[in-house]
Protein backbone atom coordinates (compact mmCIF):
# COMPACT_ATOMS: atom_id res chain seq x y z
CA UNK A 1 0.00 0.00 0.00
CA UNK A 2 2.91 2.43 0.64
CA UNK A 3 5.61 3.36 -1.97
CA UNK A 4 8.30 4.89 0.50
CA UNK A 5 9.99 3.54 3.70
CA UNK A 6 9.21 5.65 7.19
CA UNK A 7 12.57 4.06 8.73
CA UNK A 8 13.81 8.10 8.24
CA UNK A 9 11.28 8.57 11.22
CA UNK A 10 13.16 6.40 13.51
CA UNK A 11 16.94 8.05 12.87
CA UNK A 12 15.58 10.98 14.11
CA UNK A 13 16.03 10.02 17.54
CA UNK A 14 12.17 11.51 18.59
CA UNK A 15 8.81 9.47 19.01
CA UNK A 16 7.19 8.58 16.22
CA UNK A 17 3.71 8.89 15.35
CA UNK A 18 1.09 8.24 13.24
CA UNK A 19 -1.12 11.14 12.60
CA UNK A 20 -5.01 9.98 11.77
CA UNK A 21 -7.23 11.77 10.13
CA UNK A 22 -11.30 11.05 9.39
CA UNK A 23 -13.09 11.01 6.71
CA UNK A 24 -14.59 14.05 6.13
CA UNK A 25 -17.79 13.48 6.22
CA UNK A 26 -17.65 11.78 9.46
CA UNK A 27 -16.07 15.64 10.34
CA UNK A 28 -19.98 17.08 9.25
CA UNK A 29 -22.14 15.14 11.44
CA UNK A 30 -23.57 16.20 14.51
CA UNK A 31 -20.89 16.28 17.78
CA UNK A 32 -22.66 13.01 18.91
CA UNK A 33 -22.66 10.98 16.08
CA UNK A 34 -19.13 12.43 15.25
CA UNK A 35 -17.73 11.14 18.45
CA UNK A 36 -19.31 8.01 18.08
CA UNK A 37 -18.24 7.33 14.82
CA UNK A 38 -14.60 8.35 15.56
CA UNK A 39 -14.73 6.24 18.26
CA UNK A 40 -15.25 3.43 16.60
CA UNK A 41 -12.46 4.15 14.07
CA UNK A 42 -9.86 4.45 17.28
CA UNK A 43 -11.31 1.01 17.71
CA UNK A 44 -10.81 -0.57 14.64
CA UNK A 45 -7.82 0.93 14.32
CA UNK A 46 -6.17 -0.44 17.59
CA UNK A 47 -7.35 -3.76 16.49
CA UNK A 48 -5.59 -3.73 13.59
CA UNK A 49 -2.09 -2.20 15.06
CA UNK A 50 -2.35 -4.71 17.76
CA UNK A 51 -2.67 -7.54 15.38
CA UNK A 52 0.47 -6.56 13.53
CA UNK A 53 2.36 -6.07 16.40
CA UNK A 54 2.98 -2.43 15.28
CA UNK A 55 1.37 -0.64 18.41
CA UNK A 56 3.34 0.20 21.09
CA UNK A 57 1.48 2.83 23.51
CA UNK A 58 -2.45 4.01 23.81
CA UNK A 59 -3.11 6.46 21.75
CA UNK A 60 -3.96 10.11 22.08
CA UNK A 61 -7.78 11.09 20.42
CA UNK A 62 -8.79 14.29 20.27
CA UNK A 63 -12.17 15.73 18.27
CA UNK A 64 -10.93 15.27 14.58
CA UNK A 65 -7.33 13.34 15.07
CA UNK A 66 -5.73 10.64 16.51
CA UNK A 67 -2.09 10.73 17.23
CA UNK A 68 -0.57 7.13 17.67
CA UNK A 69 3.06 6.30 18.92
CA UNK A 70 4.20 3.61 16.93
CA UNK A 71 7.25 1.19 16.60
CA UNK A 72 7.19 0.08 13.67
CA UNK A 73 6.36 3.19 10.80
CA UNK A 74 5.91 0.71 7.73
CA UNK A 75 3.70 -1.53 9.13
CA UNK A 76 1.59 0.74 11.17
CA UNK A 77 0.78 3.12 7.94
CA UNK A 78 -0.32 -0.29 5.94
CA UNK A 79 -2.47 -1.23 8.87
CA UNK A 80 -4.13 2.26 9.52
CA UNK A 81 -4.41 3.10 6.00
CA UNK A 82 -6.84 0.27 5.60
CA UNK A 83 -9.28 1.17 8.02
CA UNK A 84 -12.86 2.30 6.73
CA UNK A 85 -13.41 5.55 8.37
CA UNK A 86 -10.13 6.88 7.59
CA UNK A 87 -9.27 9.42 5.08
CA UNK A 88 -5.35 9.96 5.22
CA UNK A 89 -2.65 8.63 7.49
CA UNK A 90 0.87 10.71 8.31
CA UNK A 91 3.87 9.21 9.79
CA UNK A 92 5.24 11.74 12.17
CA UNK A 93 8.21 12.81 14.71
CA UNK A 94 7.26 14.59 17.70
CA UNK A 95 8.28 17.81 19.34
CA UNK A 96 7.08 20.47 21.56
CA UNK A 97 5.23 23.19 20.59
CA UNK A 98 8.51 25.48 21.15
CA UNK A 99 9.06 27.43 17.46
CA UNK A 100 13.02 26.92 18.06
CA UNK A 101 12.15 22.87 18.65
CA UNK A 102 9.62 23.31 15.76
CA UNK A 103 12.17 24.54 13.41
CA UNK A 104 15.16 22.27 14.84
CA UNK A 105 12.82 18.88 13.82
CA UNK A 106 11.32 20.32 10.50
CA UNK A 107 15.26 20.87 9.32
CA UNK A 108 15.87 17.00 10.57
CA UNK A 109 13.26 15.84 8.87
CA UNK A 110 14.49 17.47 5.62
CA UNK A 111 18.04 16.30 6.07
CA UNK A 112 16.43 12.66 5.91
CA UNK A 113 14.24 13.07 3.40
CA UNK A 114 15.13 15.60 0.79
CA UNK A 115 17.58 14.80 -2.45
CA UNK A 116 19.86 17.13 -4.49
CA UNK A 117 17.17 19.81 -6.08
CA UNK A 118 14.25 18.80 -4.12
CA UNK A 119 11.51 21.42 -4.47
CA UNK A 120 9.59 21.79 -0.96
CA UNK A 121 6.59 23.38 0.37
CA UNK A 122 5.37 23.84 4.32
CA UNK A 123 2.22 23.91 5.81
CA UNK A 124 1.09 24.03 9.25
CA UNK A 125 -2.42 23.11 10.83
CA UNK A 126 -2.21 24.87 14.48
CA UNK A 127 -4.63 24.54 17.23
CA UNK A 128 -4.21 26.12 20.81
CA UNK A 129 -3.26 29.05 22.08
CA UNK A 130 0.40 29.86 20.80
CA UNK A 131 2.87 32.84 20.66
CA UNK A 132 3.12 32.49 17.04
CA UNK A 133 0.45 32.65 13.85
CA UNK A 134 1.02 29.25 11.45
CA UNK A 135 2.26 31.69 8.74
CA UNK A 136 5.19 32.15 11.27
CA UNK A 137 5.85 28.34 11.57
CA UNK A 138 5.99 27.96 7.88
CA UNK A 139 8.25 31.09 7.38
CA UNK A 140 10.79 30.03 10.13
CA UNK A 141 10.65 26.09 9.09
CA UNK A 142 11.11 26.67 5.65
CA UNK A 143 13.54 29.45 5.88
CA UNK A 144 15.62 27.30 7.86
CA UNK A 145 15.42 24.55 5.78
CA UNK A 146 17.13 26.71 2.63
CA UNK A 147 19.82 27.84 5.19
CA UNK A 148 20.69 24.24 5.98
CA UNK A 149 20.67 22.83 2.37
CA UNK A 150 22.42 25.54 1.41
CA UNK A 151 24.24 24.47 -1.76
CA UNK A 152 22.09 21.42 -2.73
CA UNK A 153 19.65 23.17 -5.04
CA UNK A 154 17.03 22.81 -2.78
CA UNK A 155 14.28 25.55 -3.19
CA UNK A 156 10.69 26.56 -2.13
CA UNK A 157 7.96 25.91 -4.79
CA UNK A 158 4.87 26.15 -3.98
CA UNK A 159 2.91 25.04 -7.05
CA UNK A 160 4.78 21.93 -7.46
CA UNK A 161 6.76 20.71 -4.76
CA UNK A 162 8.38 17.68 -4.77
CA UNK A 163 7.83 17.23 -0.81
CA UNK A 164 5.31 19.11 1.68
CA UNK A 165 6.63 18.97 4.74
CA UNK A 166 3.45 19.10 7.40
CA UNK A 167 3.31 20.83 10.97
CA UNK A 168 0.58 19.64 13.17
CA UNK A 169 0.71 21.91 16.18
CA UNK A 170 -1.77 20.92 18.81
CA UNK A 171 -1.68 22.41 22.23
CA UNK A 172 1.93 21.86 23.87
CA UNK A 173 3.09 19.15 21.10
CA UNK A 174 4.16 19.82 17.37
CA UNK A 175 3.95 17.10 14.50
CA UNK A 176 6.69 16.99 11.74
CA UNK A 177 5.98 15.06 8.66
CA UNK A 178 6.72 14.48 5.05
CA UNK A 179 3.54 12.47 3.36
CA UNK A 180 0.00 11.63 3.73
CA UNK A 181 -0.87 8.17 2.33
CA UNK A 182 -4.36 8.07 1.50
CA UNK A 183 -6.71 5.78 3.12
CA UNK A 184 -9.99 4.40 2.30
CA UNK A 185 -12.61 6.55 3.73
CA UNK A 186 -15.80 6.06 4.35
CA UNK A 187 -17.40 5.33 7.91
CA UNK A 188 -16.54 3.15 10.14
CA UNK A 189 -17.06 -0.99 9.91
CA UNK A 190 -20.53 -2.19 11.58
CA UNK A 191 -22.08 1.48 11.76
CA UNK A 192 -24.40 1.31 9.52
CA UNK A 193 -25.33 -2.74 9.79
CA UNK A 194 -25.06 -5.94 8.01
CA UNK A 195 -25.39 -6.92 4.36
CA UNK A 196 -25.24 -10.06 2.46
CA UNK A 197 -22.74 -9.65 -0.57
CA UNK A 198 -23.03 -11.89 -3.44
CA UNK A 199 -19.74 -12.98 -4.61
CA UNK A 200 -18.32 -14.67 -8.05
CA UNK A 201 -14.91 -15.22 -9.16
CA UNK A 202 -15.30 -12.13 -10.93
CA UNK A 203 -13.94 -8.91 -11.08
CA UNK A 204 -17.30 -6.69 -10.33
CA UNK A 205 -18.92 -8.43 -6.97
CA UNK A 206 -15.74 -8.40 -4.49
CA UNK A 207 -15.85 -4.75 -5.44
CA UNK A 208 -19.28 -4.52 -5.02
CA UNK A 209 -18.52 -6.02 -1.49
CA UNK A 210 -15.74 -3.89 -0.91
CA UNK A 211 -17.57 -0.62 -1.78
CA UNK A 212 -20.35 -1.50 0.99
CA UNK A 213 -17.82 -2.50 3.55
CA UNK A 214 -16.00 1.21 2.74
CA UNK A 215 -20.34 2.45 3.72
CA UNK A 216 -20.35 0.67 7.12
CA UNK A 217 -21.55 -2.80 6.40
CA UNK A 218 -20.45 -5.87 7.72
CA UNK A 219 -20.97 -8.39 5.13
CA UNK A 220 -21.56 -12.59 4.90
CA UNK A 221 -20.06 -13.28 1.40
CA UNK A 222 -22.23 -15.70 -0.70
CA UNK A 223 -20.80 -17.71 -3.54
CA UNK A 224 -22.78 -19.97 -5.10
CA UNK A 225 -20.94 -23.20 -6.38
CA UNK A 226 -21.92 -24.16 -10.18
CA UNK A 227 -20.75 -27.22 -9.92
CA UNK A 228 -20.87 -29.69 -13.30
CA UNK A 229 -21.78 -25.81 -14.98
CA UNK A 230 -18.06 -24.23 -14.30
CA UNK A 231 -14.80 -26.03 -13.74
CA UNK A 232 -13.41 -25.77 -9.43
CA UNK A 233 -11.46 -22.94 -10.11
CA UNK A 234 -14.14 -20.29 -9.61
CA UNK A 235 -14.88 -21.61 -6.00
CA UNK A 236 -11.19 -21.40 -5.42
CA UNK A 237 -10.90 -17.77 -6.95
CA UNK A 238 -13.97 -16.59 -4.83
CA UNK A 239 -12.65 -18.32 -1.53
CA UNK A 240 -9.61 -16.53 -2.30
CA UNK A 241 -11.49 -13.15 -2.88
CA UNK A 242 -13.24 -13.17 0.28
CA UNK A 243 -9.87 -13.88 2.23
CA UNK A 244 -8.94 -10.84 0.71
CA UNK A 245 -11.52 -8.70 1.81
CA UNK A 246 -11.60 -10.39 5.09
CA UNK A 247 -8.14 -8.48 5.34
CA UNK A 248 -9.67 -5.20 5.05
CA UNK A 249 -11.68 -6.15 8.41
CA UNK A 250 -10.95 -4.64 11.66
CA UNK A 251 -11.41 -8.96 13.23
CA UNK A 252 -9.51 -9.93 9.57
CA UNK A 253 -12.34 -12.48 9.26
CA UNK A 254 -15.58 -12.75 7.48
CA UNK A 255 -18.27 -15.48 6.97
CA UNK A 256 -18.37 -17.20 4.02
CA UNK A 257 -21.34 -18.83 2.57
CA UNK A 258 -21.50 -21.49 -0.74
CA UNK A 259 -24.72 -22.23 -2.11
CA UNK A 260 -25.09 -25.88 -4.07
CA UNK A 261 -26.62 -23.81 -7.70
CA UNK A 262 -25.86 -27.13 -9.57
CA UNK A 263 -28.90 -28.57 -9.47
CA UNK A 264 -31.44 -25.44 -9.70
CA UNK A 265 -29.30 -25.05 -12.86
CA UNK A 266 -30.14 -28.02 -14.23
CA UNK A 267 -33.85 -28.24 -13.79
CA UNK A 268 -33.87 -24.60 -15.00
CA UNK A 269 -32.14 -25.85 -18.51
CA UNK A 270 -34.24 -28.60 -18.74
CA UNK A 271 -37.87 -27.23 -18.24
CA UNK A 272 -37.28 -23.14 -18.96
CA UNK A 273 -36.84 -21.48 -22.57
CA UNK A 274 -33.18 -21.61 -23.26
CA UNK A 275 -33.35 -17.61 -23.63
CA UNK A 276 -34.41 -17.27 -20.07
CA UNK A 277 -31.67 -19.23 -17.84
CA UNK A 278 -29.95 -16.04 -17.07
CA UNK A 279 -32.76 -14.02 -15.41
CA UNK A 280 -34.47 -17.20 -13.93
CA UNK A 281 -30.68 -18.55 -12.54
CA UNK A 282 -30.33 -15.48 -10.62
CA UNK A 283 -33.89 -14.85 -9.54
CA UNK A 284 -32.81 -18.10 -7.60
CA UNK A 285 -29.93 -17.02 -6.16
CA UNK A 286 -31.38 -13.52 -5.17
CA UNK A 287 -34.30 -15.87 -3.01
CA UNK A 288 -31.63 -17.82 -1.78
CA UNK A 289 -29.59 -14.22 -0.96
CA UNK A 290 -32.41 -12.62 0.94
CA UNK A 291 -33.52 -15.79 3.00
CA UNK A 292 -29.82 -15.77 4.17
CA UNK A 293 -30.29 -12.46 4.52
CA UNK A 294 -33.03 -12.69 7.37
CA UNK A 295 -31.64 -15.56 9.07
CA UNK A 296 -28.31 -13.13 9.39
CA UNK A 297 -30.78 -10.29 10.73
CA UNK A 298 -29.09 -8.04 7.51
CA UNK A 299 -30.66 -5.48 5.96
CA UNK A 300 -29.98 -6.14 2.38
CA UNK A 301 -28.36 -8.06 -0.40
CA UNK A 302 -25.87 -6.41 -2.66
CA UNK A 303 -24.57 -7.45 -5.74
CA UNK A 304 -21.89 -6.31 -8.30
CA UNK A 305 -24.43 -5.52 -11.16
CA UNK A 306 -23.26 -2.63 -13.72
CA UNK A 307 -26.05 -1.30 -15.54
CA UNK A 308 -26.12 -2.78 -19.37
CA UNK A 309 -22.79 -4.92 -18.82
CA UNK A 310 -24.78 -7.85 -19.74
CA UNK A 311 -27.74 -9.18 -21.00
CA UNK A 312 -29.33 -9.85 -17.41
CA UNK A 313 -28.24 -6.70 -16.23
CA UNK A 314 -30.76 -4.10 -18.57
CA UNK A 315 -32.67 -2.48 -16.59
CA UNK A 316 -35.83 -4.09 -17.95
CA UNK A 317 -34.10 -7.60 -16.65
CA UNK A 318 -32.84 -5.92 -13.44
CA UNK A 319 -36.52 -5.17 -12.62
CA UNK A 320 -38.17 -8.53 -13.49
CA UNK A 321 -34.99 -10.21 -11.05
CA UNK A 322 -35.51 -8.13 -8.30
CA UNK A 323 -39.31 -8.85 -8.49
CA UNK A 324 -38.51 -12.27 -7.29
CA UNK A 325 -38.16 -11.19 -3.58
CA UNK A 326 -40.46 -8.47 -1.20
CA UNK A 327 -39.28 -6.67 1.51
CA UNK A 328 -35.52 -7.63 1.07
CA UNK A 329 -33.54 -4.07 -0.33
CA UNK A 330 -31.25 -4.96 -3.22
CA UNK A 331 -28.07 -2.90 -3.57
CA UNK A 332 -26.01 -2.39 -6.53
CA UNK A 333 -22.84 -0.04 -5.84
CA UNK A 334 -21.59 -0.51 -9.37
CA UNK A 335 -24.48 0.48 -11.35
CA UNK A 336 -23.42 3.33 -12.87
CA UNK A 337 -19.75 2.85 -13.31
CA UNK A 338 -18.13 1.33 -16.40
CA UNK A 339 -15.41 -1.53 -16.26
CA UNK A 340 -12.52 0.60 -16.48
CA UNK A 341 -13.55 2.18 -13.16
CA UNK A 342 -14.22 -1.25 -11.50
CA UNK A 343 -10.97 -2.44 -12.51
CA UNK A 344 -9.00 0.28 -11.21
CA UNK A 345 -10.83 0.05 -7.84
CA UNK A 346 -9.97 -4.05 -8.11
CA UNK A 347 -6.32 -2.96 -8.44
CA UNK A 348 -6.65 -0.83 -5.42
CA UNK A 349 -8.30 -2.87 -2.83
CA UNK A 350 -6.13 -6.33 -4.49
CA UNK A 351 -8.64 -8.02 -5.49
CA UNK A 352 -7.96 -7.58 -9.18
CA UNK A 353 -5.02 -10.09 -9.78
CA UNK A 354 -7.13 -12.56 -8.29
CA UNK A 355 -10.44 -12.03 -10.26
CA UNK A 356 -8.50 -12.49 -13.66
CA UNK A 357 -6.75 -15.60 -12.72
CA UNK A 358 -8.13 -17.81 -15.82
CA UNK A 359 -11.45 -20.07 -14.98
CA UNK A 360 -13.97 -21.96 -17.15
CA UNK A 361 -16.55 -19.72 -16.97
CA UNK A 362 -20.31 -20.83 -16.54
CA UNK A 363 -21.52 -23.65 -19.50
CA UNK A 364 -25.44 -23.10 -19.11
CA UNK A 365 -25.01 -19.34 -20.31
CA UNK A 366 -27.72 -19.32 -23.77
CA UNK A 367 -26.09 -18.78 -26.83
CA UNK A 368 -28.42 -15.70 -27.23
CA UNK A 369 -29.70 -14.33 -23.73
CA UNK A 370 -32.87 -12.02 -24.02
CA UNK A 371 -32.12 -8.51 -23.01
CA UNK A 372 -36.12 -7.50 -22.44
CA UNK A 373 -37.84 -10.30 -21.00
CA UNK A 374 -41.14 -10.28 -19.83
CA UNK A 375 -42.38 -10.62 -15.95
CA UNK A 376 -45.78 -12.92 -16.86
CA UNK A 377 -43.78 -15.58 -19.05
CA UNK A 378 -40.77 -15.76 -16.50
CA UNK A 379 -42.78 -16.45 -13.57
CA UNK A 380 -44.71 -19.12 -15.69
CA UNK A 381 -41.08 -20.98 -16.33
CA UNK A 382 -40.62 -21.16 -12.92
CA UNK A 383 -43.64 -22.75 -11.76
CA UNK A 384 -42.18 -25.61 -13.97
CA UNK A 385 -38.72 -25.70 -12.28
CA UNK A 386 -41.00 -25.24 -8.41
CA UNK A 387 -38.38 -21.86 -8.16
CA UNK A 388 -39.49 -22.02 -4.43
CA UNK A 389 -38.66 -25.11 -3.95
CA UNK A 390 -34.93 -25.03 -5.18
CA UNK A 391 -34.12 -21.70 -2.63
CA UNK A 392 -35.51 -23.52 0.28
CA UNK A 393 -33.24 -26.37 -0.93
CA UNK A 394 -29.99 -24.36 -1.59
CA UNK A 395 -30.88 -22.70 1.99
CA UNK A 396 -30.81 -25.52 3.79
CA UNK A 397 -27.54 -26.62 1.76
CA UNK A 398 -25.54 -23.66 2.65
CA UNK A 399 -21.97 -24.11 3.64
CA UNK A 400 -20.66 -21.52 6.09
CA UNK A 401 -16.64 -21.21 6.59
CA UNK A 402 -15.13 -18.49 8.20
CA UNK A 403 -12.28 -17.13 6.22
CA UNK A 404 -9.07 -15.00 7.45
CA UNK A 405 -7.55 -12.23 5.49
CA UNK A 406 -4.81 -13.24 3.25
Amino acid sequence: MIAVSYTWTKRLGAPVYLIIRFSGEIGVKSSRVRVRYERRVLRDLVKRLKRAGAFSHEPTYVFGRIYVPVEDPDAAVNEAAKVFGVSSVSPAVKASSKLEDIVDLGVKVALSTFKEGTRFAVKCRRVGEHPYRSPDVVKAVGSAILRSLKGKGVKVDLDRPDIIVGVEVREGDAYVYVDEVEGPGGLPTGSQGRVVCLISGGIDSPVAAWMSMRRGCIPALLHFDLEDFAGPETRAKALDLAKRLAGWMPGNRLRFYVARHGEALRRIKEAAPERLTCVLCKRVMLGVACRLASLRRAKGVVTGDILGEQASQTLSNLYVIDSAVKGCPVFRPLLGMDKAEVERLAQRIGTYEISSRPEEGCKASPKRAATRVDLGEVEEAEAKVDAGGLVSMEVEGLEELVVEGG
